[in-house]
Order: C-alpha cells, then sequence, then structure tokens
C-alpha cells in the first residue's frame, strides 16, 4: 500500500511462469491532484550478501570499541551482512490528465530470464510512483515467478571435480538433469580405481550453493547448504580397473528454491559424492559434484 492508504496495486495472477502475462490494476482512493509524473516499475528484489569492511568515521563512533578495532577500520574490519537491491526491467509512464491521476491498468510479460520467486533470491514486484506537489504517493503489488522443466535447458553438466588426488574415478549419473523440488533424485555412482587401494566408504547428498556477485559490492562467501548424507556402502573393495558401481535416491526438500541466476546472486544444486578410504594410509577423501537443475512449478 501506499502512503496515507492512498493507492494499491494489485497484480494478477498471482503465480505466473516465464513467459507468462500479468495485468496490475492500480486503485486510488479518491483522484490524485498536483502530480507531475506516474510510473509503473516492473522488476525484482535481489537477495544477496556481501562483504562490509568497516566504517572510515567508526573508530570516532560514540561506544565502538576503539582499542581493538582502529588498526583494522577501512581494511577488513567489519563482516558478511545479507541484504537486498531493487531490480528493474521494465518502466512505464502512466497517462496523466490536467495534473490528476486516478488509476491505470498495464501488463507486463515474464522474461524467459526471470529469475524464480523465493526468500533465497528474488522477489516480483510492480512498483507505483507518482511524483507530485507535496507528498509523494507509492504502492507495490507482489507476484510470484515459478519454473518449471519447459524453462529450463535440459542437458547434462559437467562432472566437477572437488578435492582428492583421483586415485580413483568417480562419476555420479542421473537419470535425468532436471528435478521438481520434493522429488526423488536418482542416478549411479561409478568408481574405478587406479591401483589396488584400501576399502572404501562412499556416501552422497544433495548440495544447494547460493553464490552472491553484486555489481558494486565486495561479494559475500555465500553460503553452501548440504543435504542428508546417503550410505552407499562402507566396505568397497577397490582393485585396479575394476568399476565398481552403486545406485543411490536422494530425496529433494518440497520447498526447495529453484536454481536461478539473478543480477547480484544465483542458486545452482548438486549431487555430490565422496569416497573415504578405510584407515589410516595417507590416502586423501575424494569428493566430486554433478550440477542439477530444479524447478517448483506444477
Amino acid at each position: 500500500m501506499g502512503l496515507l492508504q492512498r493507492a494499491s496495486v494489485v497484480v494478477t495472477p498471482g503465480v505466473v511462469t516465464p513467459r507468462q502475462t500479468v495485468q496490475a490494476t492500480v486503485v486510488v482512493d479518491e483522484p490524485v491532484r498536483r502530480v507531475r509524473s506516474a510510473r509503473l516499475d516492473w522488476g525484482y528484489v535481489n537477495f544477496y550478501q556481501y562483504h562490509w569492511a568497516g566504517r572510515v568515521d567508526s573508530v570516532a563512533a560514540e561506544g565502538n570499541d576503539t582499542m581493538w578495532t582502529a588498526g583494522q577500520v577501512g581494511t577488513n574490519y567489519g563482516g558478511d551482512r545479507d541484504t537486498d537491491d531493487w531490480v528493474s526491467v521494465v518502466v512505464e509512464d502512466l497517462p496523466i490528465a490536467a495534473s490528476v491521476f486516478d488509476g491505470a491498468a498495464s501488463s507486463f510479460r515474464i522474461p524467459s530470464w526471470a529469475p524464480a520467486s523465493s526468500q533465497a533470491i528474488a522477489r516480483w514486484e510492480c512498483r507505483l510512483a507518482v511524483d507530485r506537489e507535496g507528498r509523494d504517493v507509492a504502492a507495490r503489488g507482489e507476484f510470484v515467478v515459478q519454473i518449471g522443466t519447459g524453462d529450463v535447458e535440459s542437458y547434462v553438466e559437467p562432472l566437477e571435480h572437488v578435492s582428492g588426488a583421483a586415485e580413483t574415478v568417480v562419476d555420479v549419473s542421473l537419470t535425468k538433469p532436471v528435478w521438481r523440488a520434493g522429488e526423488t533424485v536418482t542416478g549411479h555412482v561409478t568408481l574405478v580405481p587406479s591401483t589396488d587401494l584400501p576399502d572404501g566408504d562412499l556416501a552422497v547428498s544433495w548440495q544447494r550453493e547460493r553464490e552472491s556477485h553484486p555489481l558494486t559490492r565486495t561479494p559475500g562467501p555465500g553460503g553452501q547448504l548440504d543435504g542428508r548424507i546417503v550410505q552407499l556402502d562402507k566396505r568397497i573393495q577397490l582393485r585396479a580397473g575394476t568399476p565398481v558401481t552403486l545406485a543411490f535416491e536422494l530425496e529433494l526438500p518440497d520447498d526447495a528454491p529453484p536454481t536461478a541466476a539473478a543480477v547480484h546472486s544465483s542458486i545452482n544444486w548438486f549431487v555430490q559424492a565422496r569416497l573415504m578410504y578405510r584407515g589410516f594410509n595417507g590416502h586423501s577423501l575424494e569428493r566430486v559434484r554433478r550440477p542439477i537443475i530444479v524447478v517448483n512449478a506444477p
């Protein structure tokens, strides 16, 4: 709602997918007079993390621990902060007759690249701004963008080697590359030892990664969330050149935020596998992950 409850923006339908069209209806309690301009701004609030290095004047600020921070102000003193920025997609000027605004209607086609709505990355809105002599009028209407299997490219992405000496080649294969939130991801892990090795302990899990890449701020470290670890086998015999293949099932959360790429942040999903060697033998842990795409439209 706007200042003084003078205007409202209603967006219909409230839940859409890319390439669909939404309608915005702007209603005012009474005609707004002495208006210079009015516009609708379609876009999304983008959530991300950035690194705050501390204010230069923070040493002099009352209550600061100056003895501890004086040598660090303006360098790496501070911390990582969660914030958001508005990303404008389309701005539309609204008609004004005799400096009076008495409501409007507009439509907006959801871009094919639109990031999905989620608390982790984006909140889509239509914002009204009325510039007038006196107090301005503002309002906003929210709507939800969901992503379906038809909105993403379905292809197998390359396996990522995360850690280890690759004494055993670890490969993760999937029955498909795109999965819906709440679905059970299925596939196989194949191990090919380069030489005879101690018995292996193999486990898998899903991993969600939020990457922050703000345009004008120092990126924060982002964050990773690992799902429940599923043990596949603790005593796998690893013999040179002999493949071992094990099937797996991983259940995605019902509320999993979809894979998305926005201006300041991105959400990525993976199936990761880790192989440990039995005993204290100097062999390093092997870890790999295969990207998957998560969607949430019915």
